[in-house]
C-alpha cells in the first residue's frame, strides 16, 4: 500500500475571517440536507493540494486563502492556496520540522522540467508521473481513485476517467509499469505515431496522382533537364557578353579621357585667347592716346598767338605785352620756343610709334591665340562626338544584350528552382514509400521491445488482476449479496457484475454506486496484501446512497455499503496510520458507530458560513 494520507484540518480565511473544520479520528461523516455545504466542504477538502479545476466552488472563491493539514506516513504538511483563481502557487509547509523552509509549487507547470503541485504531492505518495501517448499521469487521475463525487457516483465509472487514463493509472498504481517499461510503451506509441503519418501522408500523395494534381516524374525530369541547359547556354553567353562589355566600356572610358584631355586644351587655349585680345584692347587704346597726343602738337604749332589753352581748350586771357598768354610767363624767343615744340612733336611720334609697333605685335599674338583656340575646340568636340558615337552605336546595344541575357539567366533560374520543387513532389512518392518502410521497420523493432516487456510482466498483471477480482468479489456481496460474478477486465480495468459491463448495470442508480465503491474499497484490500501496489489509502464518498431507497432491499444494502466504509478504517496501512474515510450523506447515521464522528450541517450551521474560528475550540 502506498503511504498513510490523513487530513487533520481544513482551514481557510472566508470572510474576514480565518475559519476552520476539524477532521478527527478514521472516520468522518458530513450530513445535513440540500443546502447545506456538504459537497462544496467535500469537493474543496483536496482543492488546497493543487487540483486543477476549470470552475472553482463559489464558496472557494470567496476564500482568499484555503489551507489543508494533512499527514503523509505521519509527517505533518501543511498545504496553501489562494481560493479565488485555479491557478497561483501552492505553499507547502512541513509542520514536523522547523529548520525546513517551505516550499512553493505553481498549481500548473509553465515550462518543461518545472516541478508543479501535483508532481510534488505524487512524490508524498510515491507515484511516479509516467506517460502513455497524450496523457501524462497527474494529481486530478489520482485524485478518481481517492474521491467519488456525488455528481458522478451513481452515472460514471470513476467519475468519467477515460480509457486511456484509466490504463496509465492503475499499471502505475498496480506496480505493472516501471520507468523502463514507461519508455518502452511512449516509444512504442511515438513510433506508432510516426508510421501512422508517413502512411497518411503516402495516400494523399498517390491520391493527388492519380488525379492529376502532382506531375509525370519523367515529363517533369526532362523539362528540369532542358531549362537546366538552356540556363547554362544563357549563363555561356552572358559570360561572353559580359567580357565583350567589359573590353567596350574599357575603350569608352579611354575616348572619355581623351575628350577630358581635349576639353581642357580648349578651356587654356580659350583662355589665352581671351587674355591675347585683351592685351590687343590695351593696346589700341595706348596707340589711339599717342596719335590724339600727337594730333594736338600739331595743332598747337599751327597757331602762333593761339587763343586757346592747348589743354583744356578754353579762351586764353589777355596778357600783357611780351608775356604769355597761356602760361603768363615772360616769353623767351620765337627760336627757343619752336625747338621745344619740335621736341614735343618729336617725343609725341616716337610714342605713337611705339604703341603701333606693340599693337602690330598683339594683333600677330591675338590672331595665333584665336587660331589656336578654334583648332582646341575642333578637337574637343571631335572627341565628344567620337565618345558618344561609340555610347550609343557600340556601347549601349552590348549593355542591353548583357542585361537581357542576365534577365533571362535569372528567369531560367527560378523556373529551374520551380521545377526541382515539382520533380521533388513528383517524385514524393517514392520517398514516402521509403519513408513509410523505414517508419513501419522502426514500429517493429520497437513494438517488438516492448511486447517483450509487457510479457515478462503478464504473468503478474493476470496474478494481481485475479486477486483484485476476487476481493472486488467480496466487496460487491459484502453491500449486495445477491451478485454472483464480479470481475475486473486485466485490459482496461473494467468491470464485470452478473454479466453486465458498468454502463450497462443500470440507467442511473444503486448498482452503478455499489460497483464504484466496491472498487476502490478491492483496491485498498488489494493494496493491504500487496506491497508493489501504492493506492493511497484515503477515501473521499459524496453521497454513497445516491439511487438506493430507504425502505426494504434498498435500506439494507444502504446499510450494508455504510458499515463496510465504516469497516475499511479499521485496517490499518503499513505505515502504522489507517485508512481515512470521509463520507458526506444527507442523513444523519441511523446509529452511532464507535470511531465515527459526525459533522451535523443544517442551512442554520452550513459548512463554510458556520465554520468555527481558527481561535475556537478543535473539539468543535
Amino acid at each position: 500500500m502506498g503511504p498513510s494520507f490523513v487530513i487533520e484540518r481544513f482551514e481557510f480565511f472566508y470572510k474576514n475571517e480565518w475559519r476552520f473544520r476539524a477532521f478527527k479520528g478514521l472516520v468522518t461523516f458530513l450530513t445535513g440536507p440540500a443546502g447545506s455545504g456538504k459537497s462544496s466542504g467535500a469537493e474543496s477538502l483536496l482543492y488546497a493540494l493543487g487540483l486543477t479545476k476549470s470552475t472553482v466552488m463559489p464558496e472557494v472563491r470567496r476564500c482568499d486563502v484555503v489551507r489543508l493539514v494533512f499527514r503523509v506516513a505521519g509527517t505533518r504538511w501543511q498545504a496553501s492556496r489562494s481560493g479565488r483563481s485555479s491557478g497561483g502557487q501552492v505553499i507547502f509547509e512541513n509542520l514536523s520540522s522547523s529548520t525546513e523552509p517551505d516550499r512553493s509549487f505553481p498549481v500548473q507547470a509553465a515550462k518543461a522540467g518545472e516541478t508543479s503541485a501535483s508532481d510534488f504531492i505524487l512524490e508524498l505518495f510515491g507515484i511516479q508521473p509516467m506517460r502513455s501517448g497524450a496523457v501524462t499521469l497527474n494529481l486530478s487521475h489520482v485524485y478518481r481513485v481517492m474521491t467519488l463525487g456525488q455528481a458522478t457516483i451513481a452515472t460514471e465509472y470513476l467519475g468519467g476517467l477515460g480509457k486511456a487514463e484509466r490504463v496509465l493509472l492503475f499499471e502505475v498504481l498496480l506496480g505493472l509499469r516501471d520507468a523502463e517499461l514507461d519508455r518502452l510503451e511512449n516509444a512504442g506509441s511515438d513510433a506508432d505515431s510516426r508510421y501512422n503519418k508517413a502512411k497518411r501522408l503516402l495516400n494523399q500523395f498517390t491520391k493527388l496522382r492519380e488525379t492529376g494534381v502532382l506531375a509525370d516524374p519523367e515529363a517533369v525530369r526532362a523539362q528540369h533537364a532542358a531549362k537546366m541547359q538552356a540556363h547554362q547556354d544563357t549563363t555561356r553567353r552572358w559570360d561572353e557578353a559580359n567580357g565583350a562589355y567589359s573590353v567596350m566600356a574599357g575603350e569608352h572610358g579611354r575616348l572619355n579621357a581623351v575628350y577630358g584631355v581635349a576639353d581642357k586644351d580648349r578651356s587654356r587655349a580659350r583662355r589665352k585667347a581671351d587674355e591675347a585680345a585683351a592685351l590687343l584692347r590695351t593696346a589700341a587704346e595706348g596707340q589711339g592716346r599717342a596719335q590724339g597726343h600727337l594730333n594736338g602738337l600739331h595743332a598747337a604749332a599751327a597757331k602762333k598767338d593761339p587763343e586757346d589753352c592747348s589743354r583744356c581748350g578754353h579762351v586764353l586771357p589777355e596778357r600783357n605785352p611780351g608775356l604769355c598768354r597761356q602760361c603768363g610767363q615772360a616769353c623767351a624767343q620765337e627760336s627757343g620756343h619752336d625747338e621745344r615744340r619740335q621736341e614735343a612733336l618729336a617725343r609725341a611720334q616716337a610714342e605713337l610709334d611705339r604703341a603701333t609697333m606693340i599693337r602690330a605685335k598683339r594683333e600677330e599674338t591675338a590672331r595665333a591665340a584665336a587660331d589656336a583656340a578654334t583648332g582646341a575646340e575642333s578637337a574637343a568636340r571631335a572627341a565628344l562626338n567620337a565618345r558618344d558615337t561609340y555610347e550609343k552605336q557600340t556601347l549601349a546595344p552590348q549593355r542591353t544584350k548583357v542585361h537581357e541575357l542576365e534577365k533571362t539567366a535569372h528567369g531560367l533560374s527560378k523556373e529551374i528552382e520551380q521545377l526541382a520543387v515539382r520533380l521533388e513532389e513528383a517524385g514524393y512518392i517514392a520517398v514516402q514509400e521509403r519513408e513509410v518502410q523505414a517508419r513501419e521497420q522502426e514500429k517493429k523493432t520497437v513494438l517488438r521491445d516492448r511486447d517483450a516487456a509487457r510479457t515478462a510482466r503478464e504473468q503478474r498483471r493476470k496474478e494481481l488482476l485475479h486477486r483484485w477480482s476476487e476481493l472486488f468479489l467480496a466487496r460487491v456481496r459484502e453491500i449486495d449479496p445477491s451478485k454472483n460474478i464480479a470481475t475486473i477486465d486485466a485490459e482496461d480495468f473494467t468491470t464485470l457484475v452478473d454479466g453486465k459491463a458498468f454502463e450497462d448495470s443500470s440507467v442511473a442508480g444503486g448498482p452503478k454506486t455499489v460497483t464504484n465503491i466496491a472498487v476502490l474499497l478491492s483496491l485498498r484490500d488489494l493494496a493491504r496484501e500487496e506491497p508493489t501496489v501504492t493506492v493511497p489509502p484515503f477515501l473521499l464518498i459524496d453521497s454513497p446512497l445516491s439511487g438506493f431507497g430507504a425502505q426494504g432491499l434498498d435500506e439494507q444494502i444502504s446499510t450494508r455499503l455504510l458499515k463496510a466504509l465504516i469497516t475499511a478504517a479499521d485496517d490499518p496501512s503499513p505505515d502504522g496510520f489507517a485508512c481515512q474515510i470521509i463520507t458526506v450523506t444527507n442523513d444523519p447515521l441511523p446509529q452511532a458507530h464507535s470511531g465515527v464522528r459526525e459533522i451535523r450541517l443544517s442551512p442554520e450551521h452550513r459548512y463554510f458560513d458556520h465554520a468555527p474560528l481558527i481561535d475556537g475550540p478543535l473539539s468543535a
